[in-house]
């Protein structure tokens, strides 16, 4: 048997006090009981019994694919300090060492980037890996994110794409030969 893995590291870096106050805050742990929400260690007695509307992380309440029953975030994180000059400065450190959901931590950052850096863009490349040599189990891909984007390339996409745009070229060149050869019957 072999084990599958989607790995990312990656950071947003230059954290401002409030961006990190707000990270920290979308990051946490809620349940949703009404129109209330409560971080999971301050629900109150009276509900601590009953079962929520909605349990997650906080970031993910809106996002329309999210299943809250498989209790999965897809990523680990860590806030830390760079000193060195040029460095990341205060930053968060997102990472996934087995099996990650980089599309989770994209929702977050792109919602990070609308409220506080809308006129800029961040990256993160993924890669897909097996513990056995298996043929087809590799790959990898990435995501850029903007306030009012994400888009996705994925190396299975770009594999396909690139093999139906050789078929559509062959095809074509079948088709002017054919053709030629037609022209020359004619003449």
């Amino acid at each position: 048997m072999a084990d599958n893995y989607l790995e990312f590291s990656e950071v947003i870096a230059n954290l401002t006090e409030p961006e990190e106050a707000w990270l920290k805050e979308q990051l946490q742990p809620i349940h949703v009981f009404g129109d209330k929400e409560y971080p999971e260690d301050a629900v109150p007695a009276g509900l601590a019994d009953k079962d929520a509307d909605w349990t997650g992380v906080r970031f993910l309440r809106d996002k329309g694919d999210y299943d809250p029953q498989c209790d999965v975030l897809g990523f680990e994180f860590s806030f830390h300090d760079d000193r060195d000059p040029g460095g990341w400065g205060r930053h968060l450190w997102v990472y996934e060492e087995e099996s990650g959901w980089p599309d989770n931590f994209a929702w977050l950052v792109q919602k990070f980037l609308k409220k506080f850096r809308p006129g800029q863009c961040w990256s993160l490349s993924y890669a897909v890996t097996c513990s056995k040599p298996r043929v087809g189990e590799f790959g990898g891909g990435a995501a850029f994110v903007t306030a009012d984007t994400i888009c996705w390339q994925n190396a299975c996409d770009f594999i396909e794409d690139q093999r139906a745009a050789f078929k559509a070229k062959k095809r074509a060149a079948k088709q002017r030969k054919k053709i030629a050869s037609r022209r020359k019957v004619i003449t």
